[in-house]
C-alpha cells in the first residue's frame, strides 16, 4: 500500500515509481549525534546484560545471526526469557530509539549463540 501511495504520488510529477529498484530514500538525521559503536554478545543460556544505562544514549540496534535459535532481549532491563520479552529468530533485527534506547537491557539465548549491539549517542 505505502508503494502504491508514493507511486501515486510519483505519477503527478514524473518521478520514478518506487520500487525494490528504486527504493525511497532513507535519510537519519538528529538521531544519533556520534558514530555508532559496535559489540558483540555472546549468550550464556541465562537472563544477562545486553547493554547498561546510558543517559547518553539515543539508539540500539541488536540483530541475532542468521544462524541461531530463537532469543529474547527485555528492554527494561528485567529477567529475561524467552517467552517474557521481545523475541529475536535467527536473521531478525531490532531497533529501540530515543528515551527507551536510555535504559538497560537484558537479554537470553542459548549458550554460545551471538548478538551483534549497534549503540549510539
Amino acid at each position: 500500500m505505502a508503494q502504491d501511495i508514493a507511486y501515486q504520488s510519483a505519477v503527478r510529477r514524473s518521478a520514478v515509481p518506487v520500487s525494490e529498484a528504486s527504493p525511497l530514500p532513507v535519510v537519519l538525521t538528529n538521531l544519533t549525534a556520534t558514530a555508532l559503536v559496535k559489540s558483540s554478545i555472546t549468550m550464556s543460556g541465562a537472563s544477562a546484560e545486553l547493554v547498561s544505562a546510558d543517559a547518553t544514549r539515543r539508539i540500539v540496534i541488536v540483530s541475532s545471526a542468521r544462524t541461531n535459535a530463537d532469543a529474547a532481549i527485555d528492554p527494561t532491563g528485567g529477567i529475561c526469557a524467552l517467552d517474557g520479552g521481545i523475541p529475536l529468530s535467527g536473521g531478525d533485527t531490532v531497533q529501540i530509539t530515543g528515551k527507551e534506547a536510555q535504559s538497560a537491557m537484558t537479554q537470553f539465548g542459548a549458550s554460545g549463540q551471538k548478538l551483534t549491539v549497534y549503540v549510539g549517542g
